[in-house]
Formats: structure tokens, sequence, C-alpha cells
């Protein structure tokens, strides 16, 4: 407008107010509101720039839906100060928390001796002090993934026990199926519908639920032994001992994909512990306590992201601690892994799972 004016000072007056000027700016901010609605299209069209239920609506089309998110398991260990006086019932559906409020309910397997159908649940005969039973976070989500001791505290009274704790930490809830993750696997979707391939068996198990770790060992049965026509999924979900009904979910949806003629078993993974000790030096400005959480919480977060087969290696340990905490570290020493200062190799059929993390940290 100010060109304009300049250019032609007595032929147009485009002063606030003059019916020129307000025409002009009538129709720039058409023009932008025209610009809007093509930016809002085409955003909205296209998967690569579609965000929350935009995403959800583009891939609805195709017939694929997003992954919700799954909660955390694990198991917990009740004590009792008074054993031998009496006997404890613990039925599904009690509930045990931490102090910040998340809340885990007990489970029914049957397949853990300490079950007792009789009972209606897990069974501490007297004189047995200790008495450990599934549990599972009451909310979706990495929310439950908590660490060794978190969980304290009893919701439920229950009789003849007085404690509870997890003696490991919990690693294998998952938040729901975020919009990069949904877009990275929607061209594995498509592509798992033209044959019954690898692609296709491995979609299928990502279909299962999120944050799923397999491996597919082809022309080998569950001892390992080579066998044409036939292929094995060793399936993890984070835990380690993934349960009987995920692992028959699991071989439906393989047995929906795989080519007429061809077997297949679904096993769980062999476990394989992974302890770490280390001794780490930190300027005086940063907490001992501080450091050694960190560290331990990285170490412990890289360990449960190892998929189903594969090793773990040994200089990794030294880079996580340096750069991988977030804090100031002035020297690490004495790094152990499993006892030694050796790679764990990959192995098709194991899964990781953390153990004991030492970290002895001393300012210097």
């Amino acid at each position: 407008m100010t060109t304009a004016q300049a250019s032609c000072s007595q032929l147009l007056d485009v002063s606030i107010g003059s019916p020129v000027r307000a025409l002009m700016e009538g129709v720039g901010g058409v023009g932008l509101w025209l610009q809007y609605l093509v930016l809002q299209s085409l955003l909205r069209t296209r998967l690569a720039t579609s965000t929350g239920a935009d995403c959800d609506s583009f891939v609805n089309d195709f017939g694929m839906t997003r992954l919700p998110g799954t909660p955390a398991t694990g198991l917990v260990t009740f004590t009792s100060f008074m054993a031998s006086e009496q006997s404890a019932v613990v039925p599904p559906g009690v509930i045990v928390r931490t102090v910040g409020g998340i809340s885990f309910v007990v489970t029914q397997d049957q397949s853990l001796p300490t079950w007792s159908a009789s009972a209606g649940g897990y069974v501490r005969e007297a004189g047995v002090t200790t008495l450990s039973v599934p549990v599972s976070c009451q909310v979706a989500g990495a929310v439950g993934n908590v660490s060794v001791g978190a969980i304290c505290l009893m919701g439920t009274a229950v009789s003849g026990l007085d404690t509870v704790t997890n003696t490991a930490p919990f690693l294998n809830g998952s938040d729901q199926e975020t919009d990069s993750q949904l877009r990275a696997r929607f061209p594995l979707w498509l592509a798992a519908k033209a044959s019954a391939s690898r692609a296709a068996v491995g979609n299928a198990i990502a279909n299962v639920q999120t944050d799923l770790s397999y491996s597919l060992r082809d022309g080998l049965d569950a001892a390992g032994v080579a066998r044409s026509g036939y292929f094995t999924a060793v399936v993890n979900d984070g835990s380690g001992v993934p349960s009987d009904q995920l692992l028959s979910n699991v071989y439906e949806v393989i047995d929906s994909v795989r080519a007429l003629g061809v077997s297949f078993g679904v096993q769980a993974p062999q476990v394989l512990t992974v302890d770490v000790s280390m001794d780490v030096v930190v300027p005086s400005s940063v907490s001992v306590q501080q450091a050694a959480s960190a560290i331990q919480s990285v170490v412990s977060k890289d360990i449960a992201a190892m998929t189903v087969g594969a090793g773990y290696p040994y200089s990794r340990l030294s880079y996580l601690a340096y750069a991988g905490a977030g804090i100031s570290v002035t020297s690490v020493l004495n790094v152990r892994l499993n006892g030694g200062q050796a790679d764990i190799p990959a192995n098709g059929n194991q899964a990781l799972v953390v153990g004991s993390i030492q970290i002895n940290v001393t300012q210097g």
C-alpha cells in the first residue's frame, strides 16, 4: 500500500479509512484465508504431514489401526514377619502401589506352583517367608515401568503378609503408538499384503501390540535343529517371559499369513541376565547419588531395548557412562559385563534381561 501510494499519490488514496485501502485489505485477507485452507487440505491428505486423528483416519481407510499401549507386568514379592504362625492367600485383584501412586493388580497365572484353584489364589504355606506373584499395571503405558523396589505399598491388606516389593525392574510397559511409529509401520503393513514373506510375518507380529521384539529363525525348529519348510518365531515383550496368551496371539496372526505348506512354531526367548558393574569418578560439583541413579537408569534402559537375538557390546557401557547419562564424568574404571570384559555374542533366540547394575561413584 505504501508503494502504491508513493507511486500514484494523486490518483490513489490508500490512507486509513479510504475505500481503496478497505478493498485491498479485504482481497488480501481472503487470499490468506484461501491459502490457509489449501495448506490444511494438503496436511490432511498426506500421511507424512498428518497428525493425531488425521493419521488415524488416513490409515483406517486401508484397514489399519493405531496400536494401543500395553501395561507393564512383572513379579512382586510379599514377605511375612511371622511366617511360621500362619499361611496366607493372595487372590487375583489384590492391589499394590508405588509411593508415587502407580497401582498394580495381582493377576492369575495357573502355571505358577504357588497357585491353588481350591484356595482361589496364590498360597504361602506356613513357615515360608516370601511369596512371589504376577502383577499388571492398572494403567497402560510406560508409566508402569518402575525401578527395583519402587513397588512398596500394599493397597489391599492381606492377612499373613506384611510388606511387598519388586526385586526386578518392570520394563515391558509401552505407550500408545506415536504418529511417527504409525507412519513407519504403514509401508510395511502394505508390503505385507502382497505375499507370505518375512515382511508379512514380521508385520503380523508387530500388529499384536506395541514394543514387541522378535526373531525369525528360518529353517530351524524350536531346538535349533535344521528343518526344511519350517521357521521359528522367538517373541519377547520386554519381560523375557511373555505370557502364554501373548504367544498364542502371535501364533494366530502368523498362521493367517504363512505360506501354504510351511510349518512354524512360536516360543519365548531364552533369558540371559545381564549384570553390570563399574567404578565412576565425577567432579565434586556432581552429586554421587544423582550420578549413580542416572547411569544405572540409562544402562538398564539400553539393555532392555535390545531386540531378541541381539548381543551386547562391552565398549558401549563406558560410552553410556560418559555420554548417555547427561552428567559430567571424569573417568570410568573397572567396567565388567557379566563379570568379564568381553562382548555378549548374538544368539538367535536369546533375550537380554537387566540384572544387577552396580555403579560405584566417587568424587575426585
